[in-house]
């Protein structure tokens, strides 16, 4: 049996905390993904200093860290900020860019009533005016 030591738990924790965050984040995101008009103000949707100093908060009250982890703990956010940022980014356009070819593609098996519904479909599903009226979604690919 591999026994091993609450500095090493206490790592595991707080990786362990750091991938269930990331699965939730995905989650989250994926219900509220915004459109590609909304790109801009998608990136700042989440306060991260705010966010980081709320996990800190409550890593510190589960894992009992010590002032020194904390700090540790705050530098390696500050400094992996950048990367998980470029990396939201990066998926982001990704998504957007698949969710746009799938949806032309559904459009060019709809007349235009049909294209008009897929859009208002698509509007209620993701919350908000997903789609510009009047043009369908893959005017700008056709």
């Amino acid at each position: 049996m591999i026994r091993l030591t609450n500095s090493t738990r206490a790592l595991l924790a707080v990786l362990a905390i750091f991938v269930m965050g990331v699965a939730v984040g995905c989650s989250l995101d994926r219900a509220i993904l915004a459109p590609p008009a909304d790109a801009a103000a998608a990136s700042t949707r989440i306060d991260a200093p705010r966010h980081h100093a709320e996990v800190l908060t409550e890593l510190k009250a589960r894992l009992g860290l010590t002032g020194e982890q904390a700090a540790a703990v705050e530098k390696i956010f500050e400094a992996r900020q950048g990367e998980m940022e470029a990396t939201w980014a990066e998926v982001h356009a990704k998504l957007r860019s698949a969710m746009q070819r799938t949806t032309t593609e559904i459009e060019a098996l709809l007349d235009p009533a049909q294209i008009t519904g897929l859009h208002a479909w698509l509007a209620e599903r993701h919350g908000r005016a997903a789609y510009t009226p009047g043009r369908t979604h893959g005017d700008s690919h056709r």
